[in-house]
């Protein structure tokens, strides 16, 4: 299994132990090469924000120096989402902790994909409303 494969699916899947094993003991240009890395079109920081997994997505930005605004391809209900960026897919699957922490640290809540919806879309769309609550009181 190539590295990048082993970077996603453990940021994808929560496992936190696995990734810092992993990605302590590369070089600071190796682990941002596997952190921006896309498998499936999404890198790993997407991937854990997409599925909730806050304290991989945490460990991303701020150990690994994740790029915050970095898109890549999702898919939601069966469609693909292109030119995802992180705060959206997270807004979009309903993980407010997620939303709030990466807002905190720096996303901008405007940011789009590639068909022009937003975090705040995203998040009206599904009906997770606690999450358009904060985005509009971000804006």
């Amino acid at each position: 299994m190539e590295y990048r494969t082993i970077v996603y699916n453990a940021a994808r899947d929560g496992k936190l132990g696995r990734l810092r094993v992993f990605l302590d003991q590369r070089s600071k240009d190796e682990v941002s090469m596997l952190i921006h890395a896309k498998t499936n079109g999404a890198t790993p920081l997407i991937m854990a924000g997409r599925n909730g997994h806050l304290e991989v997505v945490k460990y991303l930005v701020e150990q690994c120096k994740a790029e915050i605004e970095q898109v890549g391809s999702v898919t939601f209900d069966g469609e693909t989402i292109e030119g995802a960026p992180p705060l959206w897919c997270a807004a979009a699957a309903g993980h407010l902790n997620i939303v709030k922490y990466l807002v905190e640290h720096g996303a901008n809540v405007n940011k789009t994909t590639f068909t022009n919806s937003t975090p705040l879309r995203a998040a009206c769309f599904d009906g997770h409303f606690a999450i358009v609550k904060y985005l509009i009181e971000q804006k």
